[in-house]
């Protein structure tokens, strides 16, 4: 495992300290905890997932990154599920 330091308001700070009071964990593991948590939610999101498309190279990567960034939430709904054979 890799040491970090990080800064956090005192109220942030008061409520780990709360929480991990009131459940009987360290504050390394609320914390270990909530940044897993919040890595899984970033990695469910289309962006992301579309940041790694094995066919294509670092430059359409970045590409497709920047233009993908520009869509709202509502421009990445699905509209319409097809499926087709190849």
């Amino acid at each position: 495992m890799q040491t970090m330091s990080v800064k956090l308001e005192e109220n942030i700070v008061h409520e780990i300290k709360k929480i991990s009071s009131l459940f009987g964990i360290s504050y390394s593991d609320f914390i270990r905890n909530a940044v897993e948590k919040a890595i899984e939610e970033k990695q469910k999101d289309f962006i992301y997932r579309m940041s790694s498309v094995p066919y294509a190279d670092e430059e359409e990567e970045k590409e497709i990154i920047q233009e993908l960034s520009k869509l709202s939430d509502d421009d990445l709904k699905i509209a319409k599920i097809e499926t087709i054979q190849l």
